[in-house]
């Protein structure tokens, strides 16, 4: 089993991998570059991997049972959300990601005046995460308090707390000017609006289907794609009109949902079919059905998060069984690598920074 590495924050032919690979001694990148952040849950650390060379370069220790990572627009920062294990969590840790270094763990929490009374308010189980456009701040999901939470990561402050009926509340995406938030939940199979803002003081709620969860905005039309897992299936959503236009059939329990880099295919993991559905997003039928290795056993792997390169040159996957990443070519829609992604390994986020201008000041 591959060791796992942390993330930093801020702003071929198929390979085989049976033993496990070391870390890069000298971890950092002050310069330009880029990593592919891939968290392992069960390891409570972030892994950084190079992703041109395919090698774990620096792992980064996190909060217990981290789940989802998002990266700051200038790709220097990364933000993990430590969801907990048995024991709810409540943080966030904060990466310098050319460092390869903690910045800060933000404790989740704010107050609340009840009868009268100020009292200190703590935020279980934070979930899904995106930065807003700023790279100041980030949106989380708070799955036991039903809020979507606005964090300032410069006060490490909860700065705005927003309501919704929905309860584990779980992912959450961004409207492209990041003023409105789209958040899923998994029990009642609903996508909540939110503004930003806080214009609004509670999320409108549309139902989609059971089990609701992956989710992604088209980058060409701005629709909303829904994974339900529960119904097999993928609801897109008209973010204009609050409705669904169209109910798309998949293999079984389709748990994330990521875009090509040009917004033409909308790529689906189904956890328990061990396969990635590629549709046309034009069309909404199905183009391609990846198969990663699976044999529909017990031993088949579970495909979950899904990170697609801003080149739009291949898309990595990550599978819990089996605790590998597989890497499939977007051109041919086949799984040309097959990495060890270390102890369950779950959200994953592709950072690229360019080296820091010398300033001119004297």
């Amino acid at each position: 089993m591959l060791p796992v590495l942390f993330v930093f924050l801020l702003s071929p032919g198929l390979l085989l991998c049976a033993t496990a690979q070391e870390p890069n001694t000298d971890t950092r990148a002050p310069g330009g570059g880029s990593r592919l952040i891939v968290l392992e849950k069960s390891a409570a650390r972030a892994q950084l991997f190079d992703p041109t060379t395919r090698t774990l370069v620096a792992t980064v220790p996190v909060g217990n049972g981290p789940h989802e990572v998002a990266v700051a627009p200038n790709g220097r920062t990364a933000v993990v959300s430590d969801y907990g294990d048995q024991r709810p969590g409540s943080t966030l840790t904060v990466i310098d990601i050319p460092n390869a270094r903690v910045l800060a763990t933000i404790g989740l929490s704010d107050a609340e005046t009840v009868d009268g009374k100020v009292k200190q308010r703590t935020f279980l189980r934070p979930h899904g995460l995106r930065f807003l456009p700023d790279g100041r701040h980030v949106v989380v999901t708070s799955e036991m308090l039903r809020r979507l939470l606005v964090v300032d990561l410069e006060t490490q402050k909860v700065v705005r707390s927003l309501k919704t009926a929905q309860p584990t509340l779980h992912m959450v995406d961004l409207s492209p000017d990041g003023r409105t938030a789209y958040g899923t939940s998994i029990q009642d199979g609903s996508l909540g609006w939110f503004a930003v803002d806080g214009s609004a003081e509670t999320a409108s709620v549309l139902p989609t289907g059971d089990g609701a969860e992956g989710l992604a905005i088209s980058p060409r039309d701005g629709s909303i794609w829904v994974g339900n897992r529960s119904a097999n299936t993928i609801s897109v959503v008209d973010a204009q009109k609050r409705a669904v236009t169209t109910t798309l059939e998949t293999a079984s329990f389709p748990i994330r949902v990521a875009f090509t880099a040009d917004g033409a295919h909308a790529l689906v993991s189904c956890a328990e079919a061990g396969c990635v559905q590629v549709f046309d997003a034009a069309t909404k039928t199905l183009a391609h059905t990846v198969d990663l290795l699976a044999d529909n056993t017990e031993l088949s792997p579970v495909p979950i998060g899904i990170c697609v390169q801003p080149d739009g040159a291949f898309a990595w996957i990550a599978c819990q069984r089996g605790e590998f990443l597989a890497v499939i070519d977007l051109k041919t829609f086949t799984v040309t690598d097959r990495i060890p992604g270390g102890k369950g390994p779950d959200g994953m986020a592709f950072a690229q920074w360019t080296a820091a201008v010398p300033s001119t000041d004297k």
